[in-house]
């Protein structure tokens, strides 16, 4: 789906994939020991999705990220590409 929709990146599931098995706030340095990417690619990619409402935000100074329904709808393939547009 990633190459049908311009802001997602291959690495997104993955991402979302790591948050939904850890099953609360994680912190993207904590994702970059669990995913193949860098602790700076999973924070520019959290901010991403936490931009399309893939994932909540915590108010840390270092922010914290939980996967909320749309991001969940997203990862069970139950959202259409014309449901992924570009929100920001």
């Amino acid at each position: 789906m990633h190459r049908q929709v311009a802001w997602l990146k291959p690495s997104d599931r993955p991402i979302l994939v790591e948050i939904r098995e850890y099953g609360g706030w994680v912190k993207p340095a904590t994702l970059g020991l669990n995913v193949p990417y860098t602790q700076r690619h999973v924070a520019t990619r959290c901010r991403r999705l936490a931009d399309h409402e893939f994932l909540e935000r915590h108010s840390e100074p270092i922010a914290g990220y939980r996967l909320t329904d749309r991001g969940r709808a997203f990862l069970d393939d139950e959202l259409a590409v014309e449901d992924l547009d570009d929100r920001t």
